[in-house]
């Protein structure tokens, strides 16, 4: 395939990608909005803000989102959950130990754990998160992993996924604004030609469509002029930056593997053509052949099959405007997965049809609904003392009433001058104030409907439900209103296990064994040091290491520490006044051990003391 039919076919999927997640950007756009405000008027549609405009009303909010959505942040950095390698095989202890070293050291100064709270954030508001894993050359000039945040904004999922698990999909983009002077330094050949910005769509492509030279299409903020190259699409002019879209994608192809027709174990590298399959054995026998003549006696010879398997592989494609930067290169890492992690908040099959969103979508019309009413509660009590006037029956027109009224204006009328005014007049009635409380209580009912939806209920957000509730019931209804973001937590520690996984991949490619020595020198005791071969199989064996990542279940947090004291405490007032030492444990109060130590010396004298009292009673002998 020529450079330009490749570029067709980039533009033509990209295009496609880009269409398909039209409406997911917008909602998550808007529920960011939500949550920040949006200067003062995020929550407010253009058509609802031009009319508050035109009738000299502030665009209210109270943000009753930011809290509920703060809360389910902070419970997960309360709750963060550690992870260790847990050994597969009984003699996999050593390299498990050495992998959790490893981890602890990627996580230095909370690094990992942060990114991925920031994460989680994303998804609580816009339903996506994104953790980006790559490797770039160190301060030492060797592999070193990256683990960082990437926006939900660039990044396109595949039009055809139905389920989050990235290894199943075909396709994944990701956007990135680069000003020209990064543009030349990562593609220095080729763009040596670059002299400005708007050289990016300089291209030999037939940019006009057959029979459509006069095209002027808008498709949200993207406009097609007769080409499919489209300078809007891919030049910031304001910011100068150019669009470089980077489309991984995932295909099958077959595979030719060496078998042991006596162990039946598979060769870890595939052969593209089953002739080099042959091709190997030929010289593995040789190499036994070799192996006799030099042992003068038969060695066991092993008699080697082929087996055909369909094996997925990535590429990577990258390009900007009428320019092809990377063709099709196939995947630099060894795990053969897209390098970008999803964490979806919710990720829902609708039937043909996924959608993914967070916890502000469904809580967008509540808030919208308390930002009205109140509103027009405080509209309706600043036109009251302007008054207006009730006339006469038949002496004023419709229009004029409907201005006195509304506009709470004084309205003249022709045909009265020099008679009375309260021949016309009674005094305008405050009937209408009663929309106030109506109002109010729409307003409230808007606030409660916020908390059903989102399960951001009052014990979770520190406030009582009664003023005679015991803390012991509260700590119950805490637990019960967590059981609302069980499956978000563990969808969050998918993305865990699979980014920690993915890392130690990129560990046994690209780290040496002097650097992995001298990361075990800080994070492992000296007595517990693993053997040399121990790094040497962990770096050898890369499709052959045993080892799952394990999650603890946050029991060690301190938000579950001060759950189970609390616990604690109301059985302690209960009477089982023997659980105070645990409390104290659970407690973490600074002089708890100095305290535990006290009371066993009281404990101690009171013993002795009670010995003495009962050799002092018994009755003397003879």
């Amino acid at each position: 395939m020529s450079e330009l039919d490749t570029l067709q076919v980039l533009h033509d999927t990209f295009d496609g990608m880009f269409s398909s997640e039209k409406n997911f950007v917008e909602s998550a756009k808007e529920s960011a909005r939500f949550y920040t405000g949006g200067f003062g008027e995020g929550q407010w549609s253009d058509d609802d803000l031009d009319k508050l405009r035109n009738e000299n009303r502030p665009p209210l909010q109270l943000n009753i989102i930011k809290p509920k959505v703060n809360l389910v942040v902070g419970i997960e950095r309360q709750q963060r959950t550690k992870w260790r390698a847990r050994p597969i095989e009984s003699n996999d202890d050593e390299e498990a130990k050495l992998i959790t070293a490893l981890l602890y050291y990627l996580d230095r100064g909370k690094r990992m754990q942060n990114v991925f709270s920031r994460v989680h954030k994303d998804g609580v508001m816009t339903g996506r998160g994104w953790v980006d894993v790559h490797v770039e050359p160190g301060l030492e000039f060797a592999g070193e992993i990256f683990i960082k945040r990437e926006s939900w904004a660039h990044v396109l999922i595949d039009p055809e996924a139905d389920t989050p698990d990235t290894s199943q999909w075909s396709r994944l983009a990701r956007t990135k604004w680069l000003t020209l002077s990064k543009l030349r330094s990562l593609y220095p050949d080729q763009l040596s030609d670059l002299k400005k910005l708007e050289d990016v769509m300089m291209t030999d492509l037939d940019t006009t469509l057959q029979d459509e030279v006069d095209i002027d299409e808008e498709f949200g903020s993207r406009y097609v002029h007769g080409t499919f190259v489209n300078e809007a699409t891919y030049i910031d002019k304001v910011r100068q930056r150019a669009r470089v879209v980077e489309l991984w994608e995932r295909e099958w192809e077959n595979e030719f593997f060496l078998v042991n027709t006596q162990s039946g174990q598979m060769s870890d590298e595939g052969f593209s053509k089953k002739k080099e399959a042959e091709e190997a054995i030929r010289r593995f026998q040789a190499a036994e052949t070799k192996m006799e003549q030099i042992e003068r006696e038969p060695i066991p010879r092993i008699d080697f099959g082929i087996v055909a398997r369909s094996m997925p592989k990535t590429y990577l494609s990258v390009f900007s405007g009428g320019r092809l930067l990377v063709d099709k290169a196939p995947n630099p890492y060894r795990h053969n997965q897209f390098p970008l992690v999803p964490y979806f908040y919710y990720f829902e099959d609708t039937g043909g049809k996924v959608e993914t969103f967070g916890l502000v979508e469904n809580m967008k019309d509540p808030q919208r609904e308390k930002n009205k009413r109140r509103s027009q509660a405080l509209d309706i009590l600043n036109r009251t003392p302007r008054g207006g006037g009730v006339f006469v029956e038949g002496m004023v027109s419709p229009e004029q009433m409907n201005k006195a009224s509304s506009a709470g204006e004084w309205v003249g009328i022709p045909g009265m001058k020099d008679k009375r005014i309260s021949d016309f007049m009674q005094q305008w009635s405050t009937s209408h104030l009663s929309l106030v409380s109506t109002a109010a209580a729409m307003e409230e009912r808007a606030a409660v409907d916020a908390k059903e939806i989102s399960g951001a209920t009052d014990p979770l957000m520190g406030q009582a439900t009664s003023s005679k509730e015991s803390g012991f019931a509260a700590q119950t209804r805490i637990r019960q209103g967590m059981l609302t973001l069980e499956e978000q937590m563990d969808n969050l520690d998918k993305t865990k296990r699979q980014v920690l996984e993915m890392s130690i991949r990129n560990m046994q490619q690209f780290w040496m064994p002097e650097k992995i020595a001298r990361i075990i020198g800080s994070e492992i005791a000296d007595e517990e040091q693993p053997e040399q071969s121990v790094v040497t199989e962990f770096l050898a064996n890369f499709t052959n290491t045993n080892f799952d990542v394990e999650l603890d279940a946050g029991t060690n947090s301190p938000t579950m520490r001060a759950m189970k004291a609390e616990q604690v405490a109301q059985m302690i007032q209960m009477g089982f006044q023997n659980l105070f030492p645990l409390w104290l444990e659970l407690s973490d109060i600074e002089s708890a051990d100095d305290i535990k130590e006290q009371m066993e010396e009281e404990k101690m004298a009171q013993m002795m003391m009670q010995q003495a009292q009962g050799q002092m009673s018994e009755p003397a002998k003879g």
